[in-house]
């Protein structure tokens, strides 16, 4: 006797006979929504309104705190905003807006619910994660060791995803398995599930032909639904509390096209896939995404149904990859040929196995899993390389090329003069890592300084105006690396900041130039008045970034400096003038231009030509 393991779905009975039917179904049955979601619902809800700008939050009802809710993470609020949180009892200390959402006001008994989240993590470990941690089934069912083995063989790359709301255990492992184009199934003989990245079916392996299946039993029937000519991948996910049906919250998209396919059949065959599963920066995975799709529906598959004797040294296995010959299956030019197969139905009878199969075909190239690309095609903020890899890639380790690329019309800025656009992080050694530059990288500028006040015959001469800031860093890094800068390639150190007019109500410094525009400062107050402002800085700001304020105060105020261009220092102020014999305080310092690099000396520059503003620091 042979035995095979199902989870018993349902049974009826008993008739008059005697006679009990039962329904049962393999163990991924678990995993559907009906049955099991990730995360699970929270119970917890406000218990009073929350202002935009509220930093604390009470859950009721009362000690749902510490039944549901850990000490720390992330929550979705009345189901439009996260907020990340540390708690004590029922109260919640919230950071606001995070992870792509955006702050809002909020009415009490608005419910808060836990968030999901999955960082840079191998999909083997992130089904295991959801079949066995939320559709409850056992860990026993399901051999990670090998999964991991062969993810780590045949994919290397790694999956980001945000989950805001309940969604179905099911959903969430069949998204991820299309995405990372994988197969997986329920071996009812052995009690496990198999995991599996696609590929194509070797060529020796076990044939199915005339000799060893029932007479008359094959048949072959076309499928020209299932074909593909393009794909288009929707991916990097803005807000994750909004429908994944809504193409403007995916940062980027990748088209795939076969263009042959389309003059071959005549027409074109799209398939869209929203990559939930596919962070900003991996354009290579969504690539690789399409390629495989088209590489395995360009020509639709065709079913495949047949039957085979038992014990006859044919054993056929669900999931397996076998080939079929028979008489009607030729080449193009009339040759016997085999059909590649994967048995996506079996059926054991006791005197024979009817099987279900679908053609395999599959022409892809393989993955170089040596050869990492990291491409980013969205403007961004503090771009860290390392982290940048990690989100789609496992470690790094001696002998892997990643190379990073800043696609044209692409500005990478930064938030703070102190912290570079670019960082290129750290890597292990013998990893070689190339930057390639056609967009731009460009420091944030820096503030202008604030206008000095003048003096007057009753309160101590004028005090003097304030040296503009030093604008931002571009790239900054402690690692070696090779760097390709194109004609095109933009790399400007941030503007520095306008110094102000001392004395007589000296104007505000103007803002330096940079991606993420600089402040302009305030003017001082003059005898007679107080002093104009400087202007904020703009993007490029030719050679003068922000315009410096006018001060007022009768003949006593004066223009402050200018903000710094892109690469450039911010213009000093001027002396003050007396005022009744009280002199004026100093002029303020210009800013100094941000490095367009820090760390130059571990930079070797394989390709020229790009545009360069601001120094370089070894």
């Amino acid at each position: 006797m042979q035995a095979r393991y199902f989870v018993i779905e349902s049974f009826d009975g008993p008739k008059a006979d005697g006679r009990y039917t039962t329904i049962a179904k393999d163990i991924l049955k678990l995993a559907d929504g009906d049955r099991s979601q990730a995360p699970p619902l929270s119970n917890g809800f406000l218990s009073a309104d929350l202002t935009i700008s509220a930093t604390t939050a009470t859950l009721l009802p009362l000690g749902i705190g510490n039944a549901e809710y850990a000490t720390s993470g992330h929550v979705c609020i009345g189901g439009n905003e996260i907020v990340a949180f540390s708690r004590v009892g029922d109260v919640l200390t919230i950071a606001r807006g995070q992870l792509g959402s955006t702050a809002s006001t909020h009415k009490a008994q608005d419910r808060v619910q836990i968030v999901f989240q999955f960082v840079a993590a191998d999909p083997a470990d992130v089904i295991y994660s959801l079949l066995g941690g939320y559709a409850g089934i056992s860990t026993r069912y399901m051999d990670l060791a090998t999964w991991r083995a062969e993810t780590a063989a045949f994919l290397g790359t790694v999956y980001s995803a945000i989950i805001a709301e309940p969604t179905s255990v099911a959903t969430l492992v069949s998204e991820l398995v299309q995405q990372a184009a994988m197969l997986i199934w329920w071996d009812e003989s052995a009690r496990q599930i198999r995991l599996k990245v696609l590929r194509g079916i070797l060529t020796d392996a076990d044939t199915f032909t005339p000799e060893n299946t029932l007479l008359g039993s094959l048949t072959i029937k076309e499928q020209p639904d299932k074909r593909i000519s393009r794909v288009q991948v929707y991916f990097g996910q803005k807000d994750p509390t909004k429908p994944l049906s809504n193409l403007d919250n995916f940062r980027s998209s990748s088209l795939t096209i076969d263009e042959d396919a389309e003059e071959d059949y005549g027409s074109s065959s799209i398939k869209t896939i929203m990559a939930r599963w596919i962070p900003a920066a991996g354009r290579s995975i969504a690539d690789r995404l399409g390629t495989v799709q088209l590489a395995r529906y360009r020509d639709p598959p065709r079913r495949l149904t047949f039957a085979t004797s038992r014990y006859a040294d044919a054993d056929v296995e669900l999931g397996g990859g076998y080939r079929v010959e028979s008489f009607g299956v030729q080449d193009g030019r009339g040759a016997q040929a085999s059909i590649p197969i994967q048995v996506t139905r079996l059926n054991p009878g006791p005197e024979r196995f009817t099987v279900e199969a679908e053609e395999m075909l599959y022409t892809a190239p393989d993955l170089d899993l040596t050869n990492r690309q990291v491409i980013f095609d969205t403007n961004n903020l503090n771009v860290n390389l390392r982290a940048s890899h990690d989100s789609i890639y496992p470690p790094p380790v001696s002998g892997d090329i990643v190379t990073c690329t800043i696609r044209s019309g692409v500005v990478i800025g930064s938030t703070s003069t102190s912290l570079p656009s670019v960082d290129v992080g750290s890597w292990p050694a013998g990893v070689t890592v190339n930057l390639i530059i056609k967009g731009r990288v460009q420091g944030k500028g820096a503030d202008g300084g604030t206008g000095g006040n003048s003096g007057n015959t009753t309160v101590l001469p004028g005090l003097p105006g304030a040296a503009g800031g030093a604008g931002g860093p571009a790239i900054y890094t402690r690692r070696a690396i090779n760097l390709e800068f194109p004609s095109g390639g933009e790399i400007w150190g941030g503007g520095g900041g306008g110094a102000t007019y001392a004395g007589g109500g000296g104007g505000g410094g103007g803002g330096g130039a940079g991606t993420n525009p600089s402040n302009y400062s305030s003017g001082g107050f003059g005898y007679d008045g107080g002093a104009g402002a400087g202007a904020a800085g703009t993007v490029t700001g030719g050679a003068l970034g922000g315009a410096g304020g006018n001060g007022s105060g009768a003949s006593h105020g004066g223009n402050a400096g200018n903000g710094g261009g892109p690469g450039l220092a911010g213009s000093a102020g001027i002396v003050g003038s007396s005022y009744f014999g009280n002199p004026g305080g100093a002029g303020g310092a210009g800013g100094a231009a941000g490095a367009a690099i820090d760390g130059s000396s571990y930079v070797t520059t394989t390709v020229s030509g790009g545009d360069r503003r601001g120094g370089l620091i070894n």
